[in-house]
């Protein structure tokens, strides 16, 4: 039995969005087709963390110091000509006595906070998950008139004691989807690695 619409009334033209947009015999425009697809899920997770800023901060340190020191290596040697051999060894090599502990303890760092920025990693994309899934689960309940090109949500679609919706112009389906899915299941927080290396199902 199909959903009345609540602009016209009626229920002869009225169909669930997922089943809508796959139904060849009676295509929607490519204007509402578009305005109608299901929200994108998250992208595929990667068991990786982000780079730690302090290490890149020491990593930069070194760097810098390096590139000054080779740029510098040439006249530095003209300069030094008078010196004792062992002066001019020390005063060439001695940036290197800088950068080397630099990038040494930016590897330290990066090593030592791997496990905290993966998990970070880990619980930002699980929840991203989460929130895509709720919001999946209110676009699957829509429906759609094909007479009026108006969404709407019946009673009872998403929850038993969710309201039906007034007439939504297919514009605004999305905002309502992401509302909605807030304001009926909140915010979600992130599950302790749950889908840490999962795939997002393929939309229906």
């Amino acid at each position: 039995m199909n959903a009345v619409c609540p602009h016209c009334t009626e229920s002869d033209r009225t169909v669930s969005v997922p089943h809508a947009l796959i139904d060849t015999g009676d295509p929607l425009p490519a204007t509402e087709h578009g305005l109608l697809l299901p929200p994108p899920p998250p992208p595929p997770v990667r068991a990786t963390a982000e780079r730690s800023r302090p290490a890149m901060g020491l990593y930069i340190a070194a760097a810098v110091v390096t590139a000054l020191w080779l740029k510098n290596l040439a006249g530095d040697l003209s300069d030094l000509q008078d010196a004792s051999p062992a002066y001019r060894l020390g005063y060439l090599l001695g940036p290197l006595f800088l950068s080397v502990p630099l990038a040494v303890a930016g590897l330290v760092v990066q090593l030592s906070t791997r496990r905290r920025r993966v998990k970070a990693a880990e619980d930002g994309a699980a929840k991203q998950f989460a929130v895509w899934e709720r919001r999946h689960r209110v676009w699957q309940a829509a429906w759609l008139c094909r007479r009026c090109l108006v969404a709407f949500f019946p009673k009872g679609a998403i929850s038993p004691g969710f309201p039906a919706s007034p007439p939504i112009a297919v514009a605004q389906l999305p905002m309502w989807v992401t509302t909605t899915a807030e304001r009926e299941f909140g915010v979600p927080e992130p599950a302790a690695r749950k889908f840490a290396s999962a795939e997002p199902a393929a939309p229906h």
